[in-house]
């Protein structure tokens, strides 16, 4: 099972995830998503659910499909 949850800032991806790790969870058994107006994370609970966690800034993903879209 993937299940993903938004978080409110990069910061609060991260914190997430190390909570995640202190409860017992495994951190990044997937990359980690870096493309700067988006940011992922992931990790696994005990019973072996992954559960991603991301932040995008939508303004600049628009912006990054506007630019994208004229070249």
């Amino acid at each position: 099972m993937l299940i993903c949850l938004s978080a409110d800032s990069r910061d609060g991806v991260d914190e997430m995830v190390n909570k995640a790790e202190a409860a017992g969870g495994r951190i990044d058994p997937c990359p980690k998503q870096d493309h700067g107006f988006y940011y992922g994370r992931s990790f696994e609970d005990p019973d072996g659910h992954i559960w991603e966690v991301m932040w995008m800034d939508v303004a600049a993903a628009m912006a990054t499909q506007g630019t994208n879209a004229a070249a």
